[in-house]
């Protein structure tokens, strides 16, 4: 009996990119329930050679369903309308176009990818979020079969070699370090993170207490070679040159070792779609101090401390009080480990099954239970 075909598209794909890293988790459930599955895209690094196929080997008359990923605008709307099998859309948010530069490149194809998006309301007739932001947005853009499934969380692969980065070598002995992954994007907001870590180092001169040596890491590639160098600018102008230090991208077990040996994680992003990096925290024991905007409250649940303001010195309280209140680490430690049950693997898995389920281009699979929360307009 020839098994069912259920692939994956995205217009890219990168190592240690969050779109991507769940397009490999959900290639992985699809062949854990028995599924054939590839992952195709119109441009590869090299980094990513056998882990996707490009674009034009892919063959739509051997595929059952074809999961397009839309997280920005493409060029490819054409392509992606020829080709003739059953599609669903799986929306993993678009940046806001107002946190890029005007007229720039990122703000044109967020622009397009919006514009994409409400156009393509028809020609998907179901679709997936990967967060609840992500569906209510689906659903304000006219889309009527939506689900919230968040296939990014794949813990196992946290699991792997950790190695120290050549950057950390030559830090003082006894360092401390507060960590933050992400792009150097307008919408990540490293700069509350440098004031927050300034006000921190005020406060403990304060206190009279003798400190280890700090610092601040900002992991992550330049999305914004203007707004990266504002940074370093700001970085300089504070006096901190020689304490918050941008890392630039990291790989896979270097990141590992980060997150297991920083003493904090800081994430200050006014726009996230999901925010990974939170339960990546949980995962590795390291609390977390966040403000609460966009999907962050519902990612990270009772995982960490949520702060309502966007004031860099109540940021820096917040995260001095994690230092200095008795217990407290031990605590938002523990809520971050609960909080990750909500992300299991099997429970996802089966939630993605019952999903395919009820799909009218998928044959019905026995002792499989329709999903009862799809949205539909009898809501």
């Amino acid at each position: 009996m020839t098994r069912l075909r259920i692939d994956q598209l995205t217009p890219s794909v990168a190592a240690g990119d969050g779109v991507t890293n769940g397009l490999l988790f959900t290639q992985s459930l699809l062949r854990e329930l028995g599924y054939d599955s590839d992952i195709y895209c119109h441009y590869i690094p090299e980094s990513m050679t056998g882990k996707a196929l490009p674009a034009t080997t892919f063959k739509s008359e051997g595929c059952s369903l074809l999961l397009y990923h839309h997280s920005m605008g493409h060029d490819y709307a054409q392509w992606l309308y020829e080709q003739d099998c059953p599609k669903a859309l799986v929306y993993h948010n678009i940046t806001p176009p107002e946190f890029f530069p005007p007229d720039s490149w990122l703000q044109q194809y967020a622009l397009l990818g919006l514009r994409q998006l409400e156009e393509w309301r028809e020609f998907f007739p179901y679709a997936l979020a990967d967060s609840p932001l992500n569906e209510r947005e689906l659903i304000e853009k006219g889309y009527t079969n939506t689900k919230t499934l968040p296939l990014l969380v794949d813990t196992r692969r946290l699991e792997g070699e950790q190695q120290q980065p050549a950057f950390m070598a030559d830090l003082p002995e006894g360092t401390i370090f507060y960590l933050a992954i992400g792009r150097l994007a307008e919408n990540k907001r490293q700069y509350l993170l440098i004031e927050a870590y300034y006000h921190l180092r005020k406060l403990q001169a304060q206190s009279g207490i003798e400190q280890p040596p700090q610092r601040l890491m900002l992991v992550g590639g330049t999305t914004s070679a203007d707004y990266a160098t504002a940074l370093q600018f700001y970085i300089d102008d504070l006096g901190l040159k020689d304490e918050v230090i941008l890392a630039g991208k990291c790989s896979d077990a270097e990141l590992h070792w980060m997150y297991h040996n920083a003493h904090q994680y800081w994430c200050a992003s006014a726009h996230e779609g999901f925010c990974m990096p939170l339960l990546e925290a949980n995962y590795a024991s390291l609390p977390v101090v966040t403000q609460a905007r966009s999907n962050i409250p519902a990612t990270l649940g009772e995982g960490g401390l949520l702060l309502d303001s966007d004031d860099p010195l109540v940021f820096a309280s917040a995260s001095n009080l994690l230092n200095t209140e008795p217990g407290l680490r031990e605590k938002i430690i523990a809520a971050g480990h609960r909080n990750l049950q909500r992300y299991e693997h099997d429970a996802l898995k089966t939630e993605l099954q019952q999903w395919l389920a009820q799909l009218d281009c998928l044959p019905s699979a026995q002792g499989v239970t329709l999903d009862a929360t799809l949205a539909t307009d009898g809501r």
